[in-house]
């Protein structure tokens, strides 16, 4: 009977043990989470058969990697055919500018004539004048005077020829402006084209956008792909938990407060982080279908509310961290952030 006492009190004590383990008032825990990171695929800008590939699947390459290779036989001749457009462009304009320089010499050259035709004018009217009043006294002939009148009036007509081929060459000046404003937008829109060839050219070679390792890898030499495929999956080495907390489990968590991590895969190390956001949904309002609670019969459901956290990882599982692992998270509610 004493046997039977002190056993029967080796197990209450050791349920009550168990117990007060469990029991932790300041410790929140749930095995749904995962690992997270920004997966991206990764897309050819510009079309065209691929040409050479230079990673394989789960290789690790770091920023700037070249990838793949699409040929690039098409995008040289487009790039030869724009700098050739742009030499013809600058020629123009260059031409445009000489013709410019020549019509501004030839409207100097109108104004000096302007100016001597003037002076002329001025010259053969007060001479006229002048002749006017000997007439009158019989001091000249009157053929003097006509020869005179003759002088004056050709003067007259010579300087209005003169303002007119002024006014020629100024138009033509404007005719050369315009044409000088057209042949810059040209030279402009060929600039543009050059660098958009040569944009088209260097993202032939479609590069890794951050470190990280490939995966999925979709795309083989000779397949012809488009702008916008899918053909490399890249996982980056940033990674964090998304741990699904029922709503009731949450009264007491903020950001900042401790977190311990164990992830199924390496049950023997577990991970320190610091809860880093609570998201402000539940998930089942993430969902495709969000639940509609206003007909039919109503059955509560504890919700589930996600929680982000950043792991600290140690050098030992640097880049051993998967996205999509098992975890278990505990937050310590205790620790204010």
């Amino acid at each position: 009977m004493k046997k039977k006492v002190i056993a029967l009190s080796l197990v209450v004590g050791s349920l009550f043990a168990a117990g007060c383990a469990l029991y932790q008032p300041n410790t929140v825990m749930t095995d749904n989470a995962y690992v997270h990171s920004d997966v991206t695929a990764i897309s050819p800008e510009v079309g065209g058969q691929v040409s050479e590939i230079f990673v394989k699947d789960n290789q690790w390459v770091r920023e700037g990697t070249p990838l793949f290779v699409i040929d690039d036989e098409d995008f040289i001749a487009n790039q030869e055919i724009a700098r050739a457009a742009l030499d013809v462009a600058k020629s123009e304009l260059t031409a445009n500018q000489i013709k410019t320089d020549m019509q501004l010499m030839k409207i100097e050259q109108a104004k000096q004539g302007i100016r001597r035709a003037s002076a002329n004018a001025e010259h053969q009217a007060a001479e006229f004048q002048r002749l006017s009043r000997l007439v009158q006294k019989q001091s000249v002939s009157k053929n003097q005077f006509e020869a005179q009148k003759t002088r004056s009036i050709e003067a007259s007509s010579n300087l209005e020829t003169a303002k007119l081929g002024l006014a020629a060459e100024q138009k033509q000046l404007d005719t050369l402006m315009t044409e000088k404003l057209q042949l810059t937008a040209q030279r402009k829109k060929a600039e543009a084209n050059l660098r958009l060839a040569n944009i088209s050219l260097e993202r032939t070679t479609v590069r890794a956008p951050f470190d990280g390792y490939v995966a999925d890898r979709q795309v083989q030499v000779g397949k012809f792909v488009q702008p916008g495929m899918g053909l490399i999956v890249m996982v980056p080495d940033y990674v964090w938990i998304e741990a699904n907390f029922k709503e009731t489990q949450l009264e007491n968590v903020v950001p900042g407060q401790e977190v311990e991590v164990v992830l199924d895969m390496f049950p023997n190390h577990p991970l320190h982080g610091r809860v880093s956001s609570i998201t402000p949904a539940t998930g089942a309002q993430f969902s495709l279908l969000p639940p509609q609670n206003a007909t039919g019969n109503f059955v509560k459901v504890v919700q589930r509310v996600p929680v982000r956290i950043e792991l600290e990882i140690p050098q030992e599982l640097s880049q051993r961290v998967y996205p999509g692992l098992s975890a278990e998270v505990s937050i310590e509610t205790a620790a204010q952030g």
